[in-house]
């Protein structure tokens, strides 16, 4: 995140010179009119000299005033964007915290409920795997460095079709605006296998970190907390099945609509055994289509 100590930009620059020059003019040009109205009746003389001084006091004195006063108007906008960053962004991985991640899809979902045709959307849940272990074995600067490699190949793999936002801890969630059940799955699976691969190796007797996605593909009209229970459900699915996997459901498949499938889902997985979805585990993409 940047800081007041970087200094001004280009554009912050040619704003405070625009504003010391055209604040400059107008402040002589006030002076000239208020002057010649005033003296015109004393004679030439008088005028000017009272002319002369009305032009070289507003520019010895207007110039370093506006000029002091732009860079602070400026350093103050440059205050205000930090404090809208640091209200919306995750100090640590730079993406959105759950506030401002909740807020944004909430407000998609809203404007899609709007449109006759609305867009099929995603949402994805991941939680990264045995995470207290590594903060254990390695300390939090490991876990730390753990969570910024998560994030780095979430963006890698979602680039600027969807939004990304840590949810709390070593939990994250992705939103997908514009999503299709043939790719959706895909990019979970991308995201799955860079965290596995190219994830930070924290330390030389370290697994690579690992990660467990939920996903929940849907259509609207819907409710972001239901979708996000699904999603939820999907990633407990994905932990009691091995972790390092993708469950990926669609709403649609099952009758009631979206709030009866939430709570068929969660009744399902409460009275479900574990070994229940052992089969799953063979799975060679470990995409699981639940």
């Amino acid at each position: 995140m940047t800081s007041l100590d970087e200094g001004l930009d280009r554009r912050a620059i040619i704003w405070i010179t625009n504003w010391t020059f055209s604040g400059t003019a107008g402040c002589t040009a006030v002076a000239v009119l208020i002057t010649y109205y005033y003296i015109a009746p004393f004679g030439a003389e008088v005028m000017a000299m009272s002319m002369r001084l009305a032009l070289f006091i507003p520019l010895l004195l207007a110039i370093p005033l506006f000029a002091f006063i732009g860079i602070k108007l400026q350093q103050l906008a440059r205050a205000n964007d930090l404090l809208t960053l640091a209200s919306r962004y995750d100090g640590l991985t730079g993406c959105l915290n759950r506030a401002a991640f909740t807020s944004d899809v909430t407000a998609f979902v809203a404007e899609q409920d709007l449109k006759p045709f609305p867009t099929t959307s995603a949402l994805m849940v991941l939680d990264a795997d045995h995470f207290k272990r590594i903060n254990d074995r390695h300390g939090h600067l490991a876990g730390d460095d753990a969570l910024v490699a998560i994030a780095t190949e979430m963006r890698l793999a979602v680039g600027d079709g969807g939004l990304i936002g840590r949810l709390g801890g070593e939990e994250f969630g992705v939103f997908v605006h514009h999503a299709h059940p043939a790719t959706i799955g895909a990019m979970a699976e991308r995201i799955r296998l860079a965290v596995a691969e190219h994830g930070q190796t924290i330390a030389p007797d370290a697994d690579p970190v690992t990660v467990s996605i939920g996903v929940a593909l849907f259509t609207y009209p819907v409710q972001y907390e239901d979708i996000f229970k699904i999603a939820d459900d999907q990633l407990y699915l994905a932990k009691n099945t091995g972790r390092n996997r993708v469950c990926l459901i669609e709403y649609s498949r099952l009758p009631g609509g979206i709030r009866g499938m939430a709570t068929q889902l969660r009744e399902g997985l409460a009275g479900a055994p574990t070994d229940r979805f052992a089969r799953h585990g063979d799975a060679p993409s470990r995409v699981a289509g639940c």
